[in-house]
């Protein structure tokens, strides 16, 4: 397969007739919430049962919180010697979110970005920028902040299914080329609705810097959500804080 940049890769999306995958390859959302996120309603097992179905795997990557990922990797890890235990977290900094990928212990929220990488670095793990030029979200990162830090972040989300202006993606693509940073493919689902919609197509990892290494030769495969969806996590979140959805 051909090599990954950040500006080839809209040429590279998979389409609906390739989507049967290639073998030997996995297939994997970089950007997937459970209910141990306040404003999700996906069931572990559910995304248990992507993988199983339709052999995607997810990085769970619940607000402030690994115990989603736990909940998930523990089970999958147990069922297949081939994957690897990848607890993701998306945490809130003091400027805006980051992505932990592959950590060991969980980062507590509101700490400066610097020293938000500092811990996740610590810990050997990867940092990832999501939705990084997001203007509809007011918890992405701050614009000032990711040039900041963009020399010390390791990926930056290239794709992100719940993007809903014009262009932000690009704009994502463009400063991963710009940087010579691999760009992530997030579904960014909150609901099981969302789940097995984008991922990328990879050679298997089982450790962070193998795959830093596959993901420069994926393939992708993106499909954006309906700007509705939003609308559906604000009354999850309610509902949520109300008691009347199941989870947490």
């Amino acid at each position: 397969m051909p090599m990954t940049s950040a500006s080839s890769l809209p040429s590279r999306i998979v389409s609906e007739q390739d989507d049967a995958g290639e073998p030997g390859f996995l297939r994997l959302d970089m950007h997937v919430h459970s209910w141990y996120s306040s404003d999700a309603v996906t069931d572990p097992a559910s995304i248990i049962r992507l993988w199983e179905k339709k052999g995607i795997l997810s990085l769970v990557c619940d607000h402030n919180t690994i115990a989603g990922a736990e909940a998930v990797y523990r089970e999958l890890t147990r069922r297949s010697r081939d994957i690897p235990l990848i607890l993701s977290e998306e945490i809130t900094t003091a400027q805006g979110e980051i992505i932990g990928v592959f950590l060991t212990d969980e980062i507590p929220a509101g700490l400066p970005a610097e020293e938000t990488l500092d811990r996740i670095d610590e810990q050997g793990a990867i940092s990832l920028v999501p939705h990084p030029f997001c203007s509809y979200r007011s918890s992405a990162l701050r614009r000032e902040t990711l040039y900041d830090i963009i020399t010390r972040v390791d990926i930056l989300e290239g794709y992100n299914a719940r993007i809903i202006r014009a262009g932000e993606n690009e704009m994502a693509l463009e400063c991963a080329a710009r940087y010579g940073k691999p760009v992530s493919v997030g579904s960014d689902a909150h609901t099981p609705l969302e789940l097995g919609r984008c991922y990328l197509e990879m050679e298997p990892f089982s450790d962070p810097k193998e795959f830093l290494a596959s993901i420069d030769t994926a393939s992708v495969r993106f499909r954006a959500m309906h700007p509705s969806i939003h609308y559906l996590t604000r009354m999850v979140k309610v509902a949520r804080k109300r008691g009347l959805l199941g989870g947490l």
